[in-house]
């Protein structure tokens, strides 16, 4: 992402667009609603995207950043050290129960070229509809949990860590994996994707440790 640039604007009738008055509910909602918001332009600007979740709750803004440093965009020069301060950023208002997210301009005016966000939200499509098939949301999500502030913390951690990995390649794309399950878990209120997600990390990083 620091090959972002300051474009134009991408097209302002996308603030407009129905999909973006919804509320994203699930893994599957938030990618629809970030096509949505991509439409055909050649430059979209961040804040747009954030700004296309509508009334969705402050986890779906966060699943934004978290999922595109799954995607095959993480590998654009600079993504994590972009995509780490938004996710700290978010996560801390998180953790100030905060109704609305907040960007600083010089975030929301940085872009991601179209095509790219295009060919990255299509390949989000497919894992997105099996994950909401086997963990659907429950009413009202889990925005107001006992363990949202913990998960948000945990985000906030792994959001500050994230422009040290600049230096191991697509080492962004596994706390950015675990950052989407962390919100997906309050966006849906479902902490089975939480527990499992970080279980898996442990795994993971014993079994790198254990071989060094």
């Amino acid at each position: 992402m620091s090959a972002m640039q300051n474009p134009q604007p991408s097209d302002p009738r996308k603030s407009a667009d129905p999909a973006s008055d919804d509320d994203a509910s699930d893994l599957k909602g938030v990618v629809g609603q970030l096509q949505a918001a991509v439409g055909g332009a050649e430059r979209v600007l961040l804040g747009d995207l954030v700004d296309a979740m509508g009334r969705s709750s402050i986890a779906a803004v966060l699943l934004v950043p978290a999922l595109l440093l799954v995607s095959p965009l993480s590998g654009v020069p600079g993504a994590s050290i972009v995509g780490g301060t938004v996710i700290a950023l978010i996560s801390g208002q998180i953790l100030l129960r905060r109704q609305k997210v907040w960007l600083p301009e010089l975030i929301r005016t940085r872009s991601l070229p179209g095509p790219a966000l295009r060919r990255a939200l299509a390949w989000l499509r497919k894992p997105a509809r099996r994950l909401d098939g086997l963990v659907p949301a429950r009413p009202g999500g889990g925005d107001d949990t006992w363990w949202t502030p913990l998960l948000a913390l945990l985000c906030l951690c792994l959001g500050l860590a994230m422009p040290m990995m600049e230096l191991i390649p697509f080492s962004s794309s596994i706390a950015a994996t675990l950052i989407s399950a962390l919100s997906l878990s309050m966006l849906t209120g479902r902490l089975t994707i939480a527990l499992v997600a970080i279980a898996l990390a442990a795994l993971a990083i014993g079994g790198v440790v254990w071989l060094l």
